[in-house]
Protein backbone atom coordinates (compact mmCIF):
# COMPACT_ATOMS: atom_id res chain seq x y z
CA UNK A 1 0.00 0.00 0.00
CA UNK A 2 2.56 2.66 0.87
CA UNK A 3 4.62 2.34 -2.23
CA UNK A 4 0.90 2.15 -4.00
CA UNK A 5 0.46 6.08 -3.37
CA UNK A 6 4.03 6.40 -4.56
CA UNK A 7 3.85 4.80 -8.17
CA UNK A 8 -0.15 6.73 -8.70
CA UNK A 9 1.84 9.93 -7.84
CA UNK A 10 4.66 8.91 -10.53
CA UNK A 11 2.53 7.95 -13.17
CA UNK A 12 0.54 10.62 -12.95
CA UNK A 13 3.84 13.08 -12.81
CA UNK A 14 4.70 11.38 -16.10
CA UNK A 15 1.16 10.93 -18.25
CA UNK A 16 1.49 15.02 -17.18
CA UNK A 17 4.78 15.55 -18.02
CA UNK A 18 4.24 13.40 -21.65
CA UNK A 19 1.54 15.37 -22.49
CA UNK A 20 3.42 18.54 -21.68
CA UNK A 21 5.88 17.44 -23.89
CA UNK A 22 3.78 16.68 -26.74
CA UNK A 23 1.81 20.38 -26.78
CA UNK A 24 5.27 21.89 -26.60
CA UNK A 25 6.38 19.89 -29.76
CA UNK A 26 3.20 20.31 -31.57
CA UNK A 27 3.68 24.44 -30.77
CA UNK A 28 7.56 24.49 -31.33
CA UNK A 29 7.39 22.46 -34.82
CA UNK A 30 4.47 24.47 -36.17
CA UNK A 31 5.69 28.15 -34.98
CA UNK A 32 9.22 27.37 -36.61
CA UNK A 33 7.82 25.87 -40.04
CA UNK A 34 5.38 28.91 -39.80
CA UNK A 35 7.70 31.59 -38.71
CA UNK A 36 9.18 31.61 -42.22
CA UNK A 37 5.98 31.55 -44.05
CA UNK A 38 4.65 35.19 -41.53
CA UNK A 39 7.69 36.98 -42.15
CA UNK A 40 7.07 36.48 -45.96
CA UNK A 41 3.42 37.81 -45.17
CA UNK A 42 4.85 41.03 -43.29
CA UNK A 43 6.94 41.35 -46.22
CA UNK A 44 4.34 40.90 -48.86
CA UNK A 45 1.31 42.67 -47.20
CA UNK A 46 0.90 46.34 -46.71
CA UNK A 47 0.76 47.28 -43.06
CA UNK A 48 -3.07 48.78 -43.09
CA UNK A 49 -4.22 45.36 -44.80
CA UNK A 50 -1.95 43.03 -42.11
CA UNK A 51 -3.35 45.12 -39.45
CA UNK A 52 -7.06 44.45 -40.59
CA UNK A 53 -6.40 41.01 -40.49
CA UNK A 54 -4.06 40.45 -37.64
CA UNK A 55 -5.94 42.86 -35.37
CA UNK A 56 -9.74 42.64 -36.67
CA UNK A 57 -10.17 39.82 -38.03
CA UNK A 58 -8.65 37.83 -35.55
CA UNK A 59 -10.39 39.68 -33.03
CA UNK A 60 -13.55 38.81 -34.49
CA UNK A 61 -12.96 34.57 -35.09
CA UNK A 62 -11.61 35.03 -31.20
CA UNK A 63 -14.14 36.13 -29.97
CA UNK A 64 -16.55 33.57 -31.84
CA UNK A 65 -14.50 30.95 -30.74
CA UNK A 66 -13.80 31.91 -27.08
CA UNK A 67 -17.51 33.01 -26.10
CA UNK A 68 -18.66 30.01 -27.87
CA UNK A 69 -16.94 26.99 -26.46
CA UNK A 70 -14.63 27.89 -23.27
CA UNK A 71 -17.07 27.99 -20.75
CA UNK A 72 -18.32 24.46 -21.81
CA UNK A 73 -15.05 23.07 -22.91
CA UNK A 74 -13.19 23.43 -19.35
CA UNK A 75 -16.34 22.28 -17.81
CA UNK A 76 -16.26 19.02 -20.29
CA UNK A 77 -12.19 18.86 -19.54
CA UNK A 78 -12.96 18.46 -15.53
CA UNK A 79 -15.17 15.95 -15.98
CA UNK A 80 -13.89 12.29 -15.95
CA UNK A 81 -14.67 9.91 -18.93
CA UNK A 82 -12.61 6.43 -19.31
CA UNK A 83 -12.77 4.02 -21.93
CA UNK A 84 -15.54 1.74 -20.43
CA UNK A 85 -17.41 3.84 -19.50
CA UNK A 86 -17.00 6.21 -22.75
CA UNK A 87 -21.87 4.78 -23.62
CA UNK A 88 -23.12 5.33 -20.35
CA UNK A 89 -25.64 7.76 -19.16
CA UNK A 90 -22.70 10.47 -18.03
CA UNK A 91 -20.81 9.83 -21.41
CA UNK A 92 -23.85 10.51 -23.87
CA UNK A 93 -24.77 13.74 -21.35
CA UNK A 94 -21.31 15.33 -21.69
CA UNK A 95 -21.17 14.76 -25.98
CA UNK A 96 -24.75 16.31 -26.25
CA UNK A 97 -23.11 19.20 -24.47
CA UNK A 98 -20.09 19.79 -26.33
CA UNK A 99 -22.73 20.16 -29.56
CA UNK A 100 -23.91 23.19 -27.62
CA UNK A 101 -20.42 25.87 -29.32
CA UNK A 102 -21.99 25.33 -32.11
CA UNK A 103 -24.93 26.26 -31.87
CA UNK A 104 -24.06 29.02 -29.68
CA UNK A 105 -21.36 30.23 -32.59
CA UNK A 106 -24.24 30.82 -34.82
CA UNK A 107 -25.82 33.41 -32.33
CA UNK A 108 -22.41 34.80 -31.53
CA UNK A 109 -21.01 35.30 -34.87
CA UNK A 110 -24.23 37.31 -35.92
CA UNK A 111 -23.65 39.25 -32.89
CA UNK A 112 -20.49 39.91 -33.22
CA UNK A 113 -20.28 40.67 -36.99
CA UNK A 114 -22.95 43.11 -36.48
CA UNK A 115 -21.36 45.23 -33.91
CA UNK A 116 -18.16 44.82 -35.73
CA UNK A 117 -19.83 46.40 -39.43
CA UNK A 118 -21.33 48.97 -37.35
CA UNK A 119 -18.17 50.04 -35.74
CA UNK A 120 -15.63 49.78 -38.63
CA UNK A 121 -14.60 53.19 -40.24
CA UNK A 122 -14.96 53.50 -43.88
CA UNK A 123 -11.33 53.04 -44.62
CA UNK A 124 -11.54 49.61 -43.16
CA UNK A 125 -14.94 48.54 -44.96
CA UNK A 126 -13.86 50.09 -48.60
CA UNK A 127 -10.81 47.43 -48.69
CA UNK A 128 -10.81 45.12 -51.59
CA UNK A 129 -12.96 42.11 -51.12
CA UNK A 130 -13.93 43.06 -47.37
CA UNK A 131 -16.76 42.21 -47.00
CA UNK A 132 -16.43 38.10 -48.51
CA UNK A 133 -13.54 38.03 -46.91
CA UNK A 134 -15.10 38.57 -43.63
CA UNK A 135 -17.71 35.82 -43.91
CA UNK A 136 -15.02 33.40 -44.84
CA UNK A 137 -13.05 34.44 -41.49
CA UNK A 138 -16.41 33.29 -39.33
CA UNK A 139 -16.93 30.32 -41.26
CA UNK A 140 -13.59 28.84 -40.53
CA UNK A 141 -14.81 29.63 -36.62
CA UNK A 142 -18.25 27.99 -37.41
CA UNK A 143 -15.88 25.05 -38.39
CA UNK A 144 -13.94 24.86 -35.95
CA UNK A 145 -16.63 24.99 -33.32
CA UNK A 146 -18.40 22.22 -35.63
CA UNK A 147 -15.21 19.49 -34.46
CA UNK A 148 -15.43 20.39 -30.83
CA UNK A 149 -17.20 17.35 -29.69
CA UNK A 150 -14.19 15.80 -31.56
CA UNK A 151 -11.35 17.69 -30.23
CA UNK A 152 -13.06 17.04 -26.40
CA UNK A 153 -13.24 13.47 -27.39
CA UNK A 154 -9.83 13.01 -27.66
CA UNK A 155 -8.92 14.85 -24.82
CA UNK A 156 -10.76 13.26 -22.32
CA UNK A 157 -9.95 10.02 -23.66
CA UNK A 158 -7.51 8.02 -21.13
CA UNK A 159 -5.08 8.76 -21.70
CA UNK A 160 -5.49 11.85 -23.85
CA UNK A 161 -5.40 11.25 -27.41
CA UNK A 162 -2.45 14.11 -27.90
CA UNK A 163 -1.31 12.74 -31.50
CA UNK A 164 -4.37 13.80 -32.61
CA UNK A 165 -4.22 16.80 -31.46
CA UNK A 166 -0.73 17.67 -33.03
CA UNK A 167 -1.86 16.69 -36.47
CA UNK A 168 -5.05 18.83 -36.19
CA UNK A 169 -3.38 21.74 -34.83
CA UNK A 170 -0.18 21.59 -35.77
CA UNK A 171 -1.29 20.89 -40.09
CA UNK A 172 -3.93 23.67 -39.47
CA UNK A 173 -1.44 26.29 -38.75
CA UNK A 174 0.99 25.76 -41.53
CA UNK A 175 -1.89 25.62 -44.19
CA UNK A 176 -3.34 28.52 -43.43
CA UNK A 177 0.25 29.96 -43.13
CA UNK A 178 1.50 28.43 -46.69
CA UNK A 179 -2.12 28.89 -48.39
CA UNK A 180 -1.65 32.75 -47.22
CA UNK A 181 1.25 33.05 -48.57
CA UNK A 182 0.75 31.24 -52.24
CA UNK A 183 -2.71 33.63 -52.23
CA UNK A 184 -1.20 36.85 -51.56
CA UNK A 185 0.98 36.09 -54.25
CA UNK A 186 -1.54 34.58 -56.81
CA UNK A 187 -4.22 37.51 -56.20
CA UNK A 188 -2.39 39.71 -54.69
CA UNK A 189 -4.80 42.97 -55.81
CA UNK A 190 -7.15 41.33 -53.14
CA UNK A 191 -4.85 41.00 -50.37
CA UNK A 192 -7.52 40.77 -47.44
CA UNK A 193 -8.78 37.71 -49.60
CA UNK A 194 -5.86 36.12 -49.49
CA UNK A 195 -5.49 35.90 -45.52
CA UNK A 196 -9.54 34.75 -45.35
CA UNK A 197 -8.46 32.00 -47.74
CA UNK A 198 -5.83 30.66 -45.52
CA UNK A 199 -7.70 31.18 -42.62
CA UNK A 200 -10.71 28.95 -44.55
CA UNK A 201 -7.92 26.39 -45.43
CA UNK A 202 -6.91 26.05 -41.78
CA UNK A 203 -9.73 25.34 -40.41
CA UNK A 204 -10.77 22.56 -43.05
CA UNK A 205 -7.73 20.69 -42.19
CA UNK A 206 -8.59 20.71 -38.30
CA UNK A 207 -11.94 19.58 -39.16
CA UNK A 208 -10.85 17.05 -42.18
CA UNK A 209 -7.96 15.47 -39.06
CA UNK A 210 -10.52 15.03 -36.18
CA UNK A 211 -13.32 13.46 -39.04
CA UNK A 212 -10.18 11.11 -40.48
CA UNK A 213 -9.48 10.03 -37.00
CA UNK A 214 -13.46 9.54 -35.56
CA UNK A 215 -15.35 9.48 -39.11
CA UNK A 216 -18.41 9.93 -36.44
CA UNK A 217 -20.45 13.02 -38.49
CA UNK A 218 -23.87 12.08 -37.48
CA UNK A 219 -22.56 12.67 -33.78
CA UNK A 220 -21.96 16.25 -34.34
CA UNK A 221 -25.05 16.91 -35.31
CA UNK A 222 -27.67 15.27 -32.60
CA UNK A 223 -27.30 12.95 -29.65
CA UNK A 224 -29.88 11.02 -28.41
CA UNK A 225 -31.22 10.70 -24.81
CA UNK A 226 -33.77 8.69 -22.85
CA UNK A 227 -36.65 11.02 -22.36
CA UNK A 228 -36.32 9.86 -18.59
CA UNK A 229 -33.07 11.27 -18.63
CA UNK A 230 -31.73 15.08 -18.12
CA UNK A 231 -30.21 15.79 -21.11
CA UNK A 232 -27.02 17.47 -19.61
CA UNK A 233 -25.33 16.48 -16.68
CA UNK A 234 -26.70 19.42 -13.62
CA UNK A 235 -23.58 19.79 -12.04
CA UNK A 236 -21.43 20.20 -15.64
CA UNK A 237 -24.36 22.42 -17.14
CA UNK A 238 -23.99 24.84 -13.51
CA UNK A 239 -20.14 24.89 -14.03
CA UNK A 240 -20.41 25.39 -17.71
CA UNK A 241 -23.37 28.23 -17.51
CA UNK A 242 -20.75 29.93 -14.61
CA UNK A 243 -17.32 29.63 -16.64
CA UNK A 244 -19.25 30.92 -19.80
CA UNK A 245 -20.28 34.05 -17.96
CA UNK A 246 -17.09 34.43 -16.87
CA UNK A 247 -15.49 34.08 -19.58
CA UNK A 248 -17.29 37.15 -21.39
CA UNK A 249 -15.24 39.18 -18.95
CA UNK A 250 -12.36 37.42 -19.30
CA UNK A 251 -11.83 37.71 -23.22
CA UNK A 252 -13.06 41.58 -22.99
CA UNK A 253 -9.79 41.90 -20.70
CA UNK A 254 -7.40 39.68 -22.49
CA UNK A 255 -8.11 41.48 -25.76
CA UNK A 256 -9.01 45.25 -24.41
CA UNK A 257 -5.45 46.14 -26.45
CA UNK A 258 -6.39 45.09 -29.65
CA UNK A 259 -10.19 46.01 -29.02
CA UNK A 260 -8.36 49.43 -27.77
CA UNK A 261 -5.70 49.63 -30.59
CA UNK A 262 -8.91 48.37 -33.58
CA UNK A 263 -10.62 51.82 -32.15
CA UNK A 264 -8.05 54.70 -31.45
CA UNK A 265 -5.40 53.64 -34.05
CA UNK A 266 -4.96 54.14 -37.97
CA UNK A 267 -4.77 50.85 -40.53
CA UNK A 268 -0.82 52.11 -40.34
CA UNK A 269 -0.36 51.63 -36.75
CA UNK A 270 -2.23 48.53 -36.32
CA UNK A 271 -0.11 46.98 -38.38
CA UNK A 272 2.88 47.70 -36.57
CA UNK A 273 1.36 46.69 -33.06
CA UNK A 274 0.04 43.39 -34.94
CA UNK A 275 3.60 42.21 -36.09
CA UNK A 276 5.18 43.40 -32.69
CA UNK A 277 2.78 41.77 -31.06
CA UNK A 278 2.88 38.20 -32.92
CA UNK A 279 6.40 38.14 -32.51
CA UNK A 280 5.79 38.78 -28.86
CA UNK A 281 3.14 35.67 -28.53
CA UNK A 282 5.13 33.06 -30.21
CA UNK A 283 6.54 32.53 -26.89
CA UNK A 284 3.05 32.45 -25.01
CA UNK A 285 2.00 29.97 -27.48
CA UNK A 286 4.91 27.74 -28.14
CA UNK A 287 5.63 26.90 -24.51
CA UNK A 288 2.65 29.16 -22.36
CA UNK A 289 -0.51 27.78 -24.02
CA UNK A 290 0.28 23.97 -24.13
CA UNK A 291 1.50 24.45 -20.16
CA UNK A 292 -1.72 26.01 -19.18
CA UNK A 293 -3.70 23.28 -21.27
CA UNK A 294 -1.38 20.63 -19.53
CA UNK A 295 -1.90 21.55 -15.72
CA UNK A 296 -5.81 21.82 -16.28
CA UNK A 297 -5.52 18.35 -17.31
CA UNK A 298 -3.16 17.22 -14.60
CA UNK A 299 -4.94 19.23 -11.94
CA UNK A 300 -8.30 18.07 -12.56
CA UNK A 301 -7.93 14.71 -12.64
CA UNK A 302 -5.22 14.49 -9.60
CA UNK A 303 -6.27 17.75 -7.23
CA UNK A 304 -6.66 15.36 -4.16
CA UNK A 305 -3.20 14.20 -4.84
CA UNK A 306 -0.54 15.43 -1.76
CA UNK A 307 1.74 16.18 -4.70
CA UNK A 308 -0.76 18.82 -6.10
CA UNK A 309 1.00 21.78 -3.79
CA UNK A 310 4.87 20.89 -4.75
CA UNK A 311 3.93 20.58 -8.27
CA UNK A 312 1.85 24.21 -8.26
CA UNK A 313 4.70 25.90 -6.29
CA UNK A 314 7.52 24.58 -8.61
CA UNK A 315 6.13 25.74 -11.90
CA UNK A 316 5.22 29.12 -10.34
CA UNK A 317 8.79 29.40 -9.19
CA UNK A 318 9.89 28.47 -12.00
CA UNK A 319 7.70 31.22 -13.95
CA UNK A 320 8.85 34.50 -11.39
CA UNK A 321 12.15 33.81 -12.90
CA UNK A 322 10.79 35.21 -16.40
CA UNK A 323 10.01 38.57 -14.59
CA UNK A 324 13.80 38.36 -13.20
CA UNK A 325 15.45 38.28 -16.97
CA UNK A 326 13.30 39.90 -19.70
CA UNK A 327 13.80 43.18 -18.21
CA UNK A 328 17.25 42.43 -16.93
CA UNK A 329 18.48 41.06 -20.69
CA UNK A 330 15.92 42.17 -22.81
CA UNK A 331 16.58 45.92 -23.17
CA UNK A 332 20.57 45.38 -24.14
CA UNK A 333 19.99 43.22 -26.92
CA UNK A 334 16.75 43.79 -28.58
CA UNK A 335 17.99 47.05 -30.57
CA UNK A 336 20.50 44.32 -32.00
CA UNK A 337 17.92 41.95 -32.91
CA UNK A 338 15.03 44.12 -34.26
CA UNK A 339 16.36 45.30 -37.74
CA UNK A 340 16.50 41.20 -38.31
CA UNK A 341 12.84 40.52 -36.59
CA UNK A 342 11.12 43.37 -38.58
CA UNK A 343 11.54 45.28 -41.97
CA UNK A 344 12.47 48.73 -42.48
CA UNK A 345 8.77 50.03 -43.02
CA UNK A 346 7.59 48.57 -39.74
CA UNK A 347 10.67 50.32 -37.75
CA UNK A 348 9.07 53.46 -37.85
CA UNK A 349 6.36 52.65 -36.42
CA UNK A 350 5.20 51.60 -33.02
CA UNK A 351 6.30 47.82 -33.48
CA UNK A 352 9.70 48.07 -31.58
CA UNK A 353 8.98 50.03 -29.00
CA UNK A 354 5.60 47.72 -28.72
CA UNK A 355 7.38 44.44 -28.77
CA UNK A 356 10.05 45.43 -25.83
CA UNK A 357 6.95 46.30 -23.44
CA UNK A 358 5.49 43.16 -24.22
CA UNK A 359 8.19 40.86 -23.94
CA UNK A 360 9.59 42.44 -20.56
CA UNK A 361 6.46 43.39 -18.80
CA UNK A 362 3.14 41.84 -20.39
CA UNK A 363 5.08 38.10 -21.18
CA UNK A 364 6.05 37.38 -17.91
CA UNK A 365 2.36 38.15 -15.91
CA UNK A 366 0.61 35.45 -18.98
CA UNK A 367 2.99 33.31 -17.93
CA UNK A 368 1.88 33.63 -14.03
CA UNK A 369 -1.84 34.04 -14.65
CA UNK A 370 -1.89 31.30 -16.82
CA UNK A 371 -0.14 28.52 -14.73
CA UNK A 372 -2.73 30.41 -11.75
CA UNK A 373 -5.82 30.28 -13.75
CA UNK A 374 -5.50 27.03 -14.81
CA UNK A 375 -5.33 25.71 -11.11
CA UNK A 376 -8.37 27.77 -10.15
CA UNK A 377 -10.24 26.76 -13.47
CA UNK A 378 -9.56 22.68 -12.14
CA UNK A 379 -10.32 23.61 -8.34
CA UNK A 380 -12.89 26.12 -8.58
CA UNK A 381 -16.38 25.50 -7.67
CA UNK A 382 -19.57 27.60 -9.20
CA UNK A 383 -19.48 30.25 -6.90
CA UNK A 384 -16.10 30.82 -6.97
CA UNK A 385 -15.66 31.08 -10.36
CA UNK A 386 -18.89 33.61 -9.71
CA UNK A 387 -16.19 35.20 -7.44
CA UNK A 388 -13.38 35.30 -9.81
CA UNK A 389 -15.84 36.96 -12.34
CA UNK A 390 -16.31 40.43 -10.11
CA UNK A 391 -12.51 40.55 -9.81
CA UNK A 392 -12.02 40.52 -13.34
CA UNK A 393 -14.94 43.22 -13.58
CA UNK A 394 -13.03 45.22 -11.06
CA UNK A 395 -9.79 44.14 -13.20
CA UNK A 396 -11.22 46.22 -15.63
CA UNK A 397 -12.04 48.88 -13.90
CA UNK A 398 -7.99 49.02 -13.13
CA UNK A 399 -7.70 48.75 -16.97
CA UNK A 400 -9.45 51.77 -17.63
CA UNK A 401 -8.34 54.05 -14.96
CA UNK A 402 -4.38 53.03 -15.96
CA UNK A 403 -4.79 53.81 -20.07
CA UNK A 404 -6.55 57.27 -18.91
CA UNK A 405 -3.48 57.95 -16.76
CA UNK A 406 -0.82 56.92 -18.71
CA UNK A 407 -2.55 58.60 -22.25
CA UNK A 408 -2.61 61.94 -19.97
CA UNK A 409 0.90 62.11 -18.63
CA UNK A 410 2.56 65.14 -19.25
CA UNK A 411 4.46 64.77 -22.60
CA UNK A 412 7.91 64.47 -21.05
CA UNK A 413 7.32 61.79 -19.77
CA UNK A 414 4.63 60.14 -21.87
CA UNK A 415 4.92 57.16 -23.54
CA UNK A 416 2.74 55.89 -26.96
CA UNK A 417 -0.64 54.59 -26.86
CA UNK A 418 0.56 51.20 -27.92
CA UNK A 419 2.43 51.04 -24.70
CA UNK A 420 -0.14 52.25 -22.53
CA UNK A 421 -2.24 49.69 -23.96
CA UNK A 422 0.23 47.05 -23.00
CA UNK A 423 0.78 48.56 -19.46
CA UNK A 424 -3.20 49.03 -18.53
CA UNK A 425 -3.40 45.30 -19.83
CA UNK A 426 -0.58 44.24 -17.24
CA UNK A 427 -2.39 46.30 -14.57
CA UNK A 428 -5.73 44.44 -14.98
CA UNK A 429 -3.42 41.33 -15.54
CA UNK A 430 -2.03 41.71 -11.60
CA UNK A 431 -5.82 42.10 -10.18
CA UNK A 432 -6.58 38.74 -11.88
CA UNK A 433 -3.24 36.96 -10.91
CA UNK A 434 -3.91 38.40 -6.90
CA UNK A 435 -7.05 37.05 -6.85
CA UNK A 436 -5.98 33.44 -8.77
CA UNK A 437 -3.35 33.63 -5.66
CA UNK A 438 -5.61 34.19 -2.95
CA UNK A 439 -8.00 31.18 -4.24
CA UNK A 440 -4.82 28.68 -4.66
CA UNK A 441 -3.74 30.08 -1.19
CA UNK A 442 -7.38 29.31 0.61
CA UNK A 443 -7.30 25.94 -1.12
CA UNK A 444 -4.70 24.66 0.28
CA UNK A 445 -4.87 25.81 3.99
CA UNK A 446 -8.42 23.99 4.17
CA UNK A 447 -6.37 21.19 3.11
CA UNK A 448 -3.80 22.36 6.17
CA UNK A 449 -1.18 23.30 3.95
CA UNK A 450 0.67 26.63 2.88
CA UNK A 451 1.47 28.00 -0.41
CA UNK A 452 4.43 30.16 0.52
CA UNK A 453 5.45 33.03 -1.22
CA UNK A 454 8.99 32.83 0.00
CA UNK A 455 9.10 29.11 -2.13
CA UNK A 456 8.15 31.25 -5.16
CA UNK A 457 10.70 33.73 -5.37
CA UNK A 458 13.79 33.31 -6.98
CA UNK A 459 16.40 32.33 -4.14
CA UNK A 460 19.42 34.87 -4.21
CA UNK A 461 22.12 34.11 -6.01
CA UNK A 462 20.07 33.82 -9.34
CA UNK A 463 19.00 37.39 -8.51
CA UNK A 464 22.64 38.89 -8.36
CA UNK A 465 23.83 36.74 -11.13
CA UNK A 466 21.05 37.85 -13.23
CA UNK A 467 21.08 41.43 -12.71
CA UNK A 468 24.98 41.57 -13.28
CA UNK A 469 24.76 39.76 -16.27
CA UNK A 470 21.71 42.55 -17.36
CA UNK A 471 24.34 45.21 -16.10
CA UNK A 472 27.00 44.60 -17.99
CA UNK A 473 25.17 44.26 -21.38
CA UNK A 474 23.62 47.57 -20.42
CA UNK A 475 27.18 48.88 -20.78
CA UNK A 476 28.27 47.10 -23.77
CA UNK A 477 24.72 48.34 -25.72
CA UNK A 478 25.56 51.55 -24.96
CA UNK A 479 28.99 52.37 -26.27
CA UNK A 480 27.40 51.85 -29.28
CA UNK A 481 29.96 49.26 -31.13
CA UNK A 482 27.53 46.86 -31.91
CA UNK A 483 26.36 49.06 -34.79
CA UNK A 484 29.98 49.73 -36.19
CA UNK A 485 30.15 46.23 -38.05
CA UNK A 486 28.94 42.65 -37.60
CA UNK A 487 31.42 41.42 -35.68
CA UNK A 488 30.89 44.13 -33.17
CA UNK A 489 27.33 43.01 -33.36
CA UNK A 490 28.26 39.12 -32.96
CA UNK A 491 30.22 40.11 -29.92
CA UNK A 492 27.28 41.78 -28.10
CA UNK A 493 24.85 39.04 -28.71
CA UNK A 494 27.42 36.25 -28.17
CA UNK A 495 28.29 37.62 -24.45
CA UNK A 496 24.36 37.85 -24.02
CA UNK A 497 24.26 34.19 -25.40
CA UNK A 498 26.89 33.18 -22.59
CA UNK A 499 25.87 35.32 -19.48
CA UNK A 500 22.23 33.83 -20.06
CA UNK A 501 23.73 30.35 -19.83
CA UNK A 502 25.21 30.82 -17.34
CA UNK A 503 22.28 32.53 -15.35
CA UNK A 504 20.24 29.04 -16.82
CA UNK A 505 22.95 26.92 -15.86
CA UNK A 506 22.43 28.23 -11.86
CA UNK A 507 19.00 28.43 -12.12
CA UNK A 508 18.65 24.57 -13.46
CA UNK A 509 20.63 23.59 -10.12
CA UNK A 510 18.67 25.32 -7.46
CA UNK A 511 15.34 24.25 -9.78
CA UNK A 512 16.69 20.50 -9.62
CA UNK A 513 17.35 20.52 -5.98
CA UNK A 514 14.12 22.65 -5.01
CA UNK A 515 11.98 19.41 -7.48
CA UNK A 516 14.07 16.71 -6.07
CA UNK A 517 12.77 18.23 -2.39
CA UNK A 518 9.48 18.85 -3.73
CA UNK A 519 8.95 15.00 -5.12
CA UNK A 520 10.54 13.12 -1.97
CA UNK A 521 8.35 15.34 0.29
CA UNK A 522 5.28 14.41 -1.70
CA UNK A 523 6.70 10.60 -2.15
CA UNK A 524 6.72 10.72 1.88
CA UNK A 525 3.09 12.28 1.92
CA UNK A 526 1.57 9.57 0.00
CA UNK A 527 3.02 6.87 2.03
CA UNK A 528 2.11 8.48 5.25
CA UNK A 529 -1.34 8.81 3.88
CA UNK A 530 -1.56 5.19 2.52
CA UNK A 531 0.18 3.39 5.84
CA UNK A 532 -2.95 5.81 7.32
CA UNK A 533 -5.13 4.33 5.32
CA UNK A 534 -4.22 0.78 5.70
CA UNK A 535 -4.42 0.99 9.47
CA UNK A 536 -8.24 2.18 9.06
CA UNK A 537 -8.64 -0.87 7.24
Amino acid sequence: MAYQGSAQHADGISTTLSTGRSLVLLQVLSRCLTFGLNQSLVRVASPEVFGTAAIQFDLVCSTILFLSREGIRNALIRGRTSNHTSNSIQGTQARALSLVPLQLGVIVSSIVCGVYLYASSTATTKQSRFHISLALYVSSSLIELAVEPLYLRALRSSPPRIHVRIQAEGGMAIVKAAVTVISLIVIHRSPLLGFALGQLAGAAWLAGRYLLEYGDLRSLIWISIPKTQNRFDPQILSLAVANSRQSVIKHVLTEADRIAVGRISPLGDQGGYAVAINYGSLVARIIFQPLEETLLLHFSKSLSSPSTLHVLTFIIHVSCHLLLFLPTFLPPLLPALLPILLPKRYLDTSAPSTLETYLKWYLPLLSLNGILEAFHASSATPDQVADQAKWMIGSSGFFAIGLFTLTHLPRSIQIGTEQSLICASCLAMLIRIAYAWLHATSYFARRHERLSVLKVLPKMSILIAAVTSGSVLRVLERTGRWKDGWLAWLQLLGLGVILGLGVLGILYVTTRFFADRSQNASYEIADMNSQVESRAD
